[in-house]
């Protein structure tokens, strides 16, 4: 195997990896499984758990987990992240994990409340998500400046990037956090990012075609 292969879902949690192999400038696929096929004996061999994204790398080993997956690009590719033994790559750690260990599971429990509840507490549930989020998001309008760490883009803006992406009223999310709405505007507009979305598009009308 001489390229990266991800197994995931468009628009899901394996954006960042797409996002990032594509901002190192990287040969991948990516397989798009439906709920049934990450069921299959062949998926559970990767993913016991039955979760996306999956990262098979060139040598054949499989990463699951976002957190994992956006831990072992940032080793491969050092250009995603603040030099090693910087201040800036303690913020960064710091960053990425408040994203990873908070917003991450906020918006999943927003959108798969049946995980975590019985629908008659869904709505408390969400509300509560969505106030985490609020104080989260809040510490990150303090820091973008554009970007997490600074001037110069990284992984973890990558990964709040994705983040935004799953907000169900953006309107509202940004309307006062100005640097908020700015960062997104320009993540957006980044190639790496602009490709892959532009990808999923395409990819979502040929199954529409079917």
């Amino acid at each position: 195997m001489s390229h990266y292969k991800i197994f995931g879902r468009a628009g899901a949690g394996s954006l960042i990896a797409e996002f990032l192999l594509e901002e190192a400038g990287q040969d991948y696929s990516i397989s798009f499984v439906s709920a049934e096929e990450a069921k299959s004996p062949e998926f559970l061999a990767m993913n016991p758990l039955g979760k996306i994204p999956v990262l098979i790398h060139p040598d054949g080993g499989a990463i699951s987990e976002t957190l994992a997956i956006t831990t072992h690009l940032i080793e491969v590719f050092p250009e995603l992240a603040p030099a090693q033994g910087s201040a800036a790559r303690d913020r960064f750690w710091q960053y990425l994990a408040m994203l990873a260990t908070c917003i991450y599971p906020a918006y999943h429990r927003q959108h798969h409340s049946y995980y975590y509840a019985p629908t008659e507490v869904h709505d408390d549930l969400r509300a509560r998500a969505r106030a985490e989020q609020a104080t989260a998001y809040d510490y990150i309008e303090t820091v973008l400046n554009p970007f997490l760490c600074g001037d110069d883009i990284t992984a973890a803006d990558f990964y709040l990037y994705m983040l935004t992406r799953w907000d169900m009223d953006l309107a509202a999310l940004v309307r006062d956090r100005p640097a908020l709405g700015a960062f997104i505007k320009t993540m957006r507009a980044r190639p790496a990012v602009d490709t892959v979305i532009a990808r999923q598009k395409a990819t979502r009308l040929a199954a529409d075609d079917r």
